[in-house]
């Protein structure tokens, strides 16, 4: 018996060593977990006077592993790559938008500040050329930044195809180790450093897309993504694939789960968390929106500046053409569509635009619902009163039915949506006016003579006026719909001051034309506007007025617009003066001017760009310490092992020692019956 217990407490002290030479080479390795042995005693033998000690055995080696800490540090890691890899891009897509000389906002603002010239020497040719030279220069410079932020799109969606690809190889890699740790457990051994590997795996796996895990009783583990779906079971593994939006197969990108022979789509919101959702994210959400605010301005540029340059004329006393071209707008229809007709889209109202994406979705074949993507809210032709105190966009947190059917029209947010033969129920439709816009956007004219630089309305003091007012001048702005073809005249009017209110009475049109008001303030030196439906329509086309005194005029004296005369169009420049009035026009989100429209462009990035930078910090502070209380519990203390090291080494000696003298007892015993 001594001869057991003295060869017991030797093999078990050496397997201790074992042990604690395991955990020091692997101090270094990641996702090892200290392993310690536990010991417990032989039960004893029963002799006459009681019980003989049997000496000792190695009950298990088990890892130092805390559960809670381990899912706990895995989770903020998840939430840190996320985050972290959407940093990463968002100041790649900040670089494309500096401040100071040579930013797309003093492009934008050289582009309208070249007017000043050709206002004050409108028959200088170079002034114009200077014009058309400064703006293909703004759209160039918008279009290659469109350009670049498609480029950082296509890199993050390849990035996505890679992380996904790693995925699916750690998900093998997870099944096959199931397998193993399957087969070791069914024979009763704990396989540690199996364990560790899976378990690394994992904690790797949660850095590319969040996953939730399961046990079970035969050592495996279920591994699922986006809440409920199974990405291992067993010692199987599903895939996860990249794919085109069906909606904007162009722009986004969307995830599938593949599980033999079926195919589901994953809903961005279902993946919340790792370098995937970071990318999907970016790609679906950052750079989307990120292109809706550079198209706004784009769109909102030409918009305006169509408008006015179509208001005015050429040196031949034809109108003005486009001054951009955004190319053409529409509502591009799904892959899932059952016919592929577009929806045609316009401009009506170039200061109501909204940095945004819409979905339109067929509820009906003469029916929609209207979806911004921007905040999720949807459109409501009832709510929707944009000339109202206050005004109502129209959108509400719920969905609402929207009549469209073919020919119908319904507008919003500064655009008009025209139904189309051939939809329906179900049909989706993505609406991108502004990415489209920057996309395309290009100058319209290349020669400076086709510069509208005149304009149609000329003034006239009355000779009987006996006031001192002297005309700085007047022009007419297209509002909505199109300017009268030359040489149809634009409608004239007079005006009359009365000294007692400070006002000017307008005339009345012919009908069916409206004015928005019969009588308008007079401050010398400030425009006097009024605007003129020609009743038309619906919708009717819309003329803005705009007349400028100095001086103070006496009551009763007239000023009489009129169509511009073909004589001295080259040295008139009331339409150039109007293309200037436009800097200061309030044109985005009811508060920031056509010259600064940059402003609300940056100031979106930025914006983004610290709110994302907040959040990869907080999170990487939050998984160190996650990641801290993990190691503090798994991790090998060398220190520790040291003098568990001296602590063993000392009781295997004593155990040699005590075998040596067990063995000289026994053979002393022996030689006493030779």
């Amino acid at each position: 018996m001594s001869l057991n217990v003295a060869a017991r407490a030797l093999t078990t002290n050496q397997a201790v060593l074992q042990t604690i030479g395991h955990n020091i080479a692997n101090a270094n390795t990641v996702g090892y977990s200290r392993q310690t042995t536990d010991l417990q005693q032989v039960p004893g033998q029963q002799f006459g006077n009681g019980y003989m000690g049997k000496g000792v055995e190695v009950a298990s080696v088990k890892r130092s592993y805390d559960a809670f800490l381990t899912r706990q540090a895995n989770a903020t890691q998840t939430v840190a790559a996320a985050d972290a890899v959407r940093h990463q891009k968002m100041q790649q897509v900040e670089s494309l938008f500096p401040l100071g000389e040579g930013s797309l906002g003093s492009m934008l603002n050289s582009a309208l500040n070249a007017w000043v010239d050709v206002n004050a020497s409108p028959a200088d040719s170079t002034a114009r050329g200077v014009v058309i030279s400064r703006s293909d220069e703004l759209a160039a410079r918008i279009r290659d930044t469109s350009a670049r932020l498609d480029e950082l799109g296509t890199t993050a969606q390849l990035q996505s195809a890679e992380v996904i690809k790693s995925i699916n190889l750690m998900a093998q890699q997870i099944a096959s180790l199931n397998d193993r740790i399957a087969r070791t457990q069914s024979s009763n051994a704990v396989p540690n450093d199996l364990m560790d590997q899976r378990d690394q795996l994992l904690a790797d796996l949660g850095k590319k897309v969040q996953i939730h895990t399961i046990g079970a009783g035969d050592g495996t583990i279920t591994v699922f993504v986006a809440g409920s779906l199974p990405l291992v079971l067993g010692n199987k593994a599903a895939a996860l694939s990249p794919d085109r939006d069906p909606l904007d197969g162009e722009y986004r990108q969307a995830v599938s789960f593949v599980q033999g022979n079926n195919r589901f789509e994953i809903l961005d919101e279902h993946l919340v968390g790792g370098e995937l959702k970071g990318l999907q994210d970016f790609v679906n959400k950052d750079l989307a929106q990120t292109r809706a605010q550079l198209g706004r301005m784009a769109l909102a540029v030409a918009s305006e500046l169509n408008a006015q340059h179509q208001s005015g004329l050429k040196t031949d006393g034809t109108p003005g053409g486009l001054l951009f071209d955004v190319g053409t707008l529409s509502g591009k229809p799904a892959t899932t569509n059952a016919t592929p007709v577009a929806l045609p889209l316009e401009v009506v109202d170039g200061t109501a635009l909204a940095a945004s994406d819409y979905q339109v979705t067929y509820t009906s074949a003469t029916s929609v619902g209207i979806q911004r993507l921007s905040d999720g809210r949807f459109f409501n032709p009832a709510l929707y009163n944009p000339t109202g105190t206050p005004p109502n966009d129209g959108f509400q947190a719920t969905a609402a039915t929207v009549p469209l059917g073919a020919g119908a029209a319904v507008e919003f947010d500064g655009l008009r949506l025209t139904g189309q033969p051939g939809t329906q129920t179900g049909d989706r439709f993505v609406l991108r006016p502004g990415a489209e816009a920057a996309r395309a956007l290009a100058v319209a004219i290349s020669a400076p003579a086709e510069l509208a630089v005149a304009s149609r309305l000329g003034v006239a003091p009355a000779p009987a006026n006996s006031g001192t007012s002297a005309i700085e001048g007047v022009s007419v702005s297209l509002v909505r719909g199109s300017m009268p073809a030359s040489p149809t005249p634009v409608p004239g009017f007079t005006l009359t001051f009365d000294a007692a209110t400070r006002t000017m009475s307008v005339s009345a049109p012919a009908a069916p034309a409206t004015v928005s008001a019969v009588g308008v303030a007079y401050t010398p030196g400030r425009p006097m506007s009024f605007t003129l439906s020609d009743g038309s329509g619906p919708p009717a086309n819309q003329w803005s007025y705009q007349l400028t005194l100095r001086g103070e005029p006496a009551t009763g004296d007239q000023f009489v617009l009129s169509q511009t005369p073909p004589t001295g169009l080259s040295f008139n420049a009331g339409n150039a003066q109007a293309m200037l009035a436009l800097r200061d026009q309030t044109t985005f989100d009811g508060n920031t001017t056509l010259a600064d429209g940059y402003v609300s462009v940056f100031s979106g990035v930025a914006s983004r760009l610290g709110e994302v930078r907040f959040s990869a910090q907080f999170s990487q502070t939050q998984a160190a310490s996650a990641e801290m209380q993990r190691a503090n519990q798994a991790g090998v203390n060398l220190d520790e092992e040291a003098a568990k090291l001296i602590q063993f080494q000392q009781a295997y000696q004593a155990s040699a020692k005590y075998m040596g003298t067990v063995q000289s007892l026994f053979d002393t015993l022996m030689s006493t019956f030779r």
